[in-house]
Order: C-alpha cells, then structure tokens, then sequence
C-alpha cells in the first residue's frame, strides 16, 4: 500500500493541521507503510523541513490559498493507492483528487465551515464551496471531529451519511503527576484575527484589579505588526496584568516540544477562542496537564469540552462573558483543580492517538481492499 497524504501546509509551519499529519506520517511508518507527505513550500524555510514531505514550489497564492505547477507535474508521472486529503478548502486538495489516477480518495475535514467569519472570507468560501462538493463528492470516504461537524457537512453538501465516519481529533498523551500552577492565562497556536486574541485582550481589561497578578502569556509565531496591534489595544483599556509574547515553539523539536508543554503544564487556565476549529490540538494538549480551559464552542470544541464538567465554553465570542469565565476560574482554585482533573480523565478516556490511529488504519486497509 502506497499513501500520500495532501496538506497545503506542512512543517516548519506550526498549525493543528500540520501535527495531526505529522502525527499520521509517523505512525504509517512505524506500520511499514510507503508514505508521502504532498505538500507546498508557502511560508515555509528551508530550515526544518521534514524528510517525508515534498515541497512543491508555490506557482501562486490567493488568501494563503497555494497552487503548485510543479504538484501537477508530480502527480501526472506518480501514482498511489491512497490520498488522504488534509486541505479541502484549499487548491492542493482540488488538484490531488482531479489528478489522482485510479487513486482512492480519502478525506480528513479540519473544521467543515467557521462559525464567524468576515466578507472577504465569506465570499471567497462561498465560491470554492463548489470546489469542496467535488472534493467530497469522489471520496470513499470522510472523517470528521464530531456530531456539530458531521450535521455541518450534511446541512451544506447533502453529503451521504454512509460516507461519513466520526474520528475525533488525539494526541499522545503524556504521563502527568501534579504541577504547580502559576498565576498565568495562556493562549498558544498561530497569533492570527481567526483566533481572536483581541476578545481575550479585552476580557482581562473587564477584569477585577485584584486579579492584575495574573500575566497574560501568548505562544505562537506573530506578525510584528499585529503584535503591536494588541499592544495598543491593551495600552487603550489601561491593563496592567504582564503581556507576554513567547514566539513559535515547534513540537516537532524536541525542546521546543518541552518548553511547550511546560507552559500547558504550569498554565493556572488556558484559553482557546478560534472562529474556525475541527477539535483543537491545543485543548487536548493543555487539558491533559490538568489545566482548566476557556474555549469557544467553535467547530466539535462543545463535544468534547462540557461546560462546567472539564471545562466552561462560551457560546459567542464576547468579552464581557469570557471575563466572566475568567473571573470564576481565576478566583476559585478548588473549581480549577475540579475542572483540570476532569479534563485529564476526558482526554485519557476518548482522545489517545494510538487508538485513533488504530481506527485511521482499519479504513485504509477496508479501502485498499475494494480495489
């Protein structure tokens, strides 16, 4: 069985997406599999790419959508038993079904529409919504994150539910014995207008001053210039709590991965307000640490994250209620230790890599089998 999985993006580029492939392309190897990653070099340095990935040359780019001359050419004279498609909503998906051969097409949606979004945005995902039906339509088979994402996918392509298998998103879970928790608010991932900082910026600005100890510390590459975008924005509503950019830490080295994950583990609360998810990576990794979560029930977030249990969500992204979440967790530490043991026993119990990827493998070798 030969298998190339399709990403837009790929590592050094730090995203949910480019780790859950990642995660994938190990384990296939680890299985004896030939597995290649098709990917594109948008925004992506020479430095620390990975051997199982092509970097195809980036012909052209529209809204950090990559086309590839070279992907083409690539795929006419390369054939494979399996493409396993990470990137519908992107033009390197579209190619690599058009161009698959007698390939059969499987299919991981990483957050099937987003809750919120702008014009822009919303005019450009309504064109390529054509795109996607194609996509979907030549798939054996689709995985999706949850139940919110699957009635997503039905309501807007009328996508046959005998396609459709649920295969929530995992993470190789860490042995964890308590950890000291500082009085920090973190926030990881790419530092973008999609994942909404500003919200949280403007939360802690609502906050009570008695709770001006708790430092606000941001993990994730950022454009200098929206960096200081919320620094004025913060300068603007006269917050004194410490704001920290950290920068990028790639999991994929292993002392970034350490540095990473000691922010998850020494974290007192962790907040995630993303308009457009799947199952966030980062939840996972944070609620496995014991770390007490804030999330927007963006995309499955609400499927896995229930408020008040392992968790409290917000169902819309509001300053003034996210103050409020963080003003209940922040303020009472037995309610953070409930909620952190809660979220260690759900990612335990439902959210193991190994059995996920045990499930991933079953459907390639029933579709190799149809052949």
């Amino acid at each position: 069985m030969k298998i190339a999985l399709i990403t837009h993006n790929y590592l050094p580029h730090i995203g949910g997406l480019e780790f859950y492939v990642k995660r994938l392309a190990d384990s296939l190897s680890a299985h004896g599999i030939s597995v290649d990653v098709l990917t594109t070099d948008m925004g992506t340095s020479d430095a620390g790419r990975k051997p199982e990935a092509k970097y195809f040359k980036t012909s052209f780019a529209f809204m950090r959508n990559p086309f590839s001359l070279d992907f083409i050419k690539y795929l006419r004279k390369n054939k494979y038993d399996i493409l396993h498609i990470h990137s519908v909503w992107f033009l390197h998906g579209l190619i690599a079904v058009y161009f698959r051969h007698k390939a059969k097409i499987i299919t991981t949606i990483h957050g099937v529409y987003p809750d919120q979004a702008g014009i822009k945005l919303r005019f450009f995902l309504g064109i390529y919504k054509y795109f996607v039906a194609y996509i979907l339509h030549k798939s054996e088979k689709i995985l999706v994150y949850s139940e919110i994402e699957k009635e997503k996918l039905l309501r807007l392509w009328g996508v046959p539910s005998h396609k459709i298998i649920l295969m929530p998103m995992a993470i190789h879970i860490e042995q964890y014995e308590d950890w000291p928790k500082d009085q920090a608010i973190l926030f990881t991932g790419r530092i973008i207008p999609d994942k909404n900082p500003e919200v949280l910026i403007k939360a802690v600005g609502l906050l009570d001053k008695r709770l001006q100890s708790f430092k606000l510390v941001f993990v994730g590459s950022i454009e200098e210039d929206y960096r200081e975008q919320l620094m004025v924005l913060s300068k603007s509503l006269n917050i004194t709590n410490e704001i920290i950019f950290i920068g990028q830490l790639d999991p994929s080295i292993e002392h970034e991965r350490e540095q990473l994950m000691d922010y998850y583990k020494r974290a007192w609360v962790f907040v995630s307000l993303g308009s457009w998810e799947g199952q966030p990576t980062r939840l996972m990794e944070a609620m496995q640490y014991k770390t007490p979560v804030i999330a927007y029930a963006a995309g499955g977030t609400a499927d896995f994250v229930v408020d008040g249990k392992n968790g409290l969500v917000i169902k819309h992204l509001d300053a003034v209620l996210l103050a409020e979440r963080l003003q209940l967790i922040l303020s009472d530490e037995n309610l953070a230790k409930r909620i952190g043991n809660e979220a260690r026993i759900t990612i335990e119990n439902g959210y193991s890599w190994d059995k996920i990827f045990e499930k991933i493998f079953t459907i390639y070798t029933d579709t190799e089998k149809c052949y």
